[in-house]
């Protein structure tokens, strides 16, 4: 059996709690008190109509809450004001506060003073101008996070964006995000994050009071996001109050999730996206090679090498011809022969003197032979040179049709080389970047990524260097 401790009274939880309760509410000097502090957590109008904030003073904080039958008659106020709240004390959950039905602004808390002072001094200096700053990349894969691994927001992040998104590697650059040590701390972290081989930054983590969050506006946090090498994404808090690095930053989130989701497309619609980029390259190419072989069909058929005979119509009209003024040459000296004999003929029968007869007879026959000889051996060398010249005609046609042949393969073989399916075959790349052939690559940034297809498949690349031909 336990001991049990002298002096003292025993009080289960429930027990003191109302014991406290009822003593606040005994005490004539809390029911009516003014209290003078710095607004803070403040949070407007929730359910109800219902008024919540802070006042605190130092290190010191009370609970404030004012309901809709006297808020509505409350100044305009915010985080960062100094007011003075009139009310009486009472508990709830065992927390004493402040039941608030008057408030008067006194003026503004040491926090928010500063705030805007640098707000305007960093804003002479152009940290904030919206045409300094740089749009994200469309298709990021590798960005740097800047936080603290047991920041509530940056798990938000690294969760949300690994669901959707597990393509994109994040490289941790830690740092602590609150207290003294922070504002050098972050700055050095953005610092690394600058020099490693990123797409972005992503500066986060999750919500907490004005004061805790103000590290976020310190100068040399500021300054380190405007000098970042990459674009940087700012997601401090919930969207309550923002910082002045949210302001400087190149794109800002209203909260770490909204960070993630605007870490380029999903992986599904990425994925979908570049299917569809190489199916309509695969058409593409396709309609290229089936207007070629039309351009090539319609070329032969306007050619002549579509009916070789043609070819050679002229020759055989030439020979043709020939053939016809030998045969009428060959009548000619028939008919020639034909008309001297029978001349020789009248003049035999004028003179018919058997001696000059039978001499004539000799000299008639001897023109006969001759005649005879003579329109022979004409024939004769007429077919001779027609089949000589056929011989000669027989392998200029095979000689035409071969060059013919010759330039049609040609043909062939350039289509054949133009067709990218044929190049992919042989071991070249095609290589495009967001859809479109590359053949520069001044026309590449570095760190983009690019596809290279190649005869099986496709390769995915990030550029880390880049050189151009001198011509």
């Amino acid at each position: 059996m336990l001991a049990r401790p002298s002096g003292g009274t025993e009080f289960t939880v429930a027990a003191l709690s109302e014991y406290l309760r009822a003593k606040i509410a005994s005490d004539d000097l809390l029911r009516r008190v003014r209290v003078r502090g710095e607004v803070t957590n403040y949070k407007g109008f929730v359910r109800g109509g219902v008024m919540y904030f802070d006042l605190k003073e130092g290190e010191a904080l009370v609970k404030c809450v004012a309901f809709s039958k006297d808020n509505f008659r409350f100044p305009e106020f915010g985080a960062g004001a100094v007011v003075v709240a009139s009310g009486s004390v009472a508990t709830y959950k065992s927390t004493f506060q402040i039941t608030v039905d008057h408030v008067e602004i006194a003026g503004v808390g040491n926090v928010h003073a500063l705030f805007e002072q640098r707000k305007k001094k960093l804003a002479a200096e152009g940290l904030f101008d919206a045409n300094r700053k740089r749009k994200l990349p469309p298709f990021p894969f590798r960005i740097a996070l800047v936080s603290s691994k047991g920041a509530a927001g940056a798990g938000d992040f690294v969760n949300l964006l690994r669901s959707g998104r597990p393509h994109v590697e994040v490289v941790w650059c830690e740092a602590t995000m609150q207290g003294p040590r922070a504002p050098s701390d972050i700055a050095g972290a953005l610092g690394r994050a600058s020099r490693l081989d990123v797409d972005a930054i992503v500066l986060t983590r999750g919500g907490g009071s004005f004061e805790d969050l103000f590290v976020f506006s310190d100068e040399s946090i500021v300054r380190a996001v405007v000098n970042a090498r990459h674009p940087v994404v700012s997601a401090i808090g919930h969207n309550i109050d923002q910082q002045l690095s949210d302001l400087a930053a190149d794109v800002y989130a209203p909260t770490p999730s909204r960070a993630a989701e605007l870490i380029g497309p999903e992986t599904a619609r990425l994925r979908e996206r570049v299917g569809t980029a190489f199916e309509r390259a695969r058409r593409s190419a396709q309609s290229t090679l089936a207007q070629q072989r039309a351009l090539l069909g319609s070329a032969l058929v306007r050619s002549r090498l579509s009916n070789p005979s043609a070819m050679f119509a002229p020759q055989l009209q030439r020979l043709a011809e020939a053939d016809a003024g030998l045969t009428d040459e060959l009548a000619r000296l028939v008919r020639q022969r034909h008309d001297r004999l029978a001349g020789l003929e009248q003049a035999l029968r004028r003179f018919d003197p058997s001696v000059r007869l039978e001499q004539r007879a000799r000299v008639l026959d001897g023109l006969n032979s001759r005649l005879r000889a003579s329109a022979t051996a004409g024939y004769a060398s007429a077919k001779l040179r027609l089949d000589e010249a056929l011989p000669r005609l027989a392998p200029s046609a095979a000689a035409v049709l071969q060059r013919a042949a010759q330039r049609w393969e040609l043909a062939r073989t350039q289509l054949a080389g133009s067709d990218p399916e044929t190049i992919l075959q042989k071991g070249y790349a095609m290589v495009t970047l967001d859809g479109a052939i590359v053949k520069d690559p001044a026309t590449v940034p570095l760190g983009a990524t690019i596809a290279a297809r190649v005869a099986r498949g496709t390769l995915s690349a990030r550029v880390e260097a880049k050189e151009s031909n001198a011509n």
